[in-house]
């Protein structure tokens, strides 16, 4: 009979996530197990809790554990450190622009996770994602974006866990690996309607200058809507604009130990 109270089941939980907090490059289960004192059992079980309510994950490659993206929703230390009020003003800017869809995503160890969306004023919209929503890393061309800004054995390994998910999207590793690549030779990701048939978007990466990926940012629409010309002369140099504009602002965060 499982005797820990509610009250105790919490302390631990929240001794684990502590110790996170102190590890911001995360923690070996090892080192979560010696910083809490708990036992190996305690310790899987805490972690497990955690990881199924995303306010823990694992890092696919180097099988560290981080904080989740869920606790940003609780543990807003400032309004600077939520992704989706820094980028608002942004995505309002591109909205009104473009009056396409805008989307956030932000990287998640084998995750890309929707932080919100901003809707444009063309009456036919792109809802492929919505905020909280969940794909495997490269999936999507907010997804592809962080994919390919990711280091290859990190991205690689996270494609091999995520193998069976990517396939319910008709995405496999390997395409993940061609779409990286087809990154670098455009200089942005575009998703050709492989999710939802008639529906194709771009991205771009969002990084600070010390090279930490913080998210991707991309515009969705009907296929009408994203022909190669207007891509390249309306819609990338809006976004790349805006990418500069975030990027300064995550680099002010990080050189304050904020992000």
């Amino acid at each position: 009979m499982n005797t820990e109270t509610p009250v105790g089941s919490i302390a631990r939980a929240q001794s684990v996530l502590a110790a996170l907090v102190r590890t911001p490059l995360g923690a070996s289960f090892t080192e979560i197990m010696a910083r809490t004192e708990f036992t190996k059992a305690t310790t899987h079980r805490v972690l497990a809790s955690l990881m199924d309510i995303h306010y823990v994950f694992q890092d696919p490659d180097s099988r560290k554990y981080h904080l989740g993206h869920a606790l940003a929703s609780l543990a807003r230390v400032a309004n600077r450190s939520d992704l989706a009020a820094l980028a608002r003003r942004s995505m309002r800017r591109l909205a009104e622009a473009s009056e396409d869809t805008i989307f956030l995503s932000a990287p998640e160890g084998a995750v890309s996770i929707c932080v919100c969306r901003e809707l444009g004023g063309f009456p036919i919209r792109t809802l492929t994602l919505d905020s909280g929503d969940r794909v495997p890393l490269g999936v999507g061309a907010s997804g592809q974006a962080l994919y390919a800004a990711t280091s290859i054995p990190k991205r690689k390994a996270a494609a091999r866990a995520n193998h069976a998910w990517m396939a319910e999207f008709n995405y496999t590793p390997e395409m993940a690996e061609d779409l990286a690549q087809d990154f670098i030779r455009r200089g942005y990701a575009l998703n050709p309607s492989i999710v939802v048939p008639g529906m194709s978007a771009i991205s771009l990466p969002i990084l600070t200058a010390s090279g930490r990926l913080v998210a991707a940012i991309g515009i969705g629409a009907i296929n009408e809507r994203m022909s190669a010309i207007r891509i390249e002369s309306k819609l990338l140099p809006l976004l790349r604009d805006e990418v500069a504009v975030l990027s300064d602002k995550f680099n002010e965060l990080e050189r304050e130990n904020l992000l």
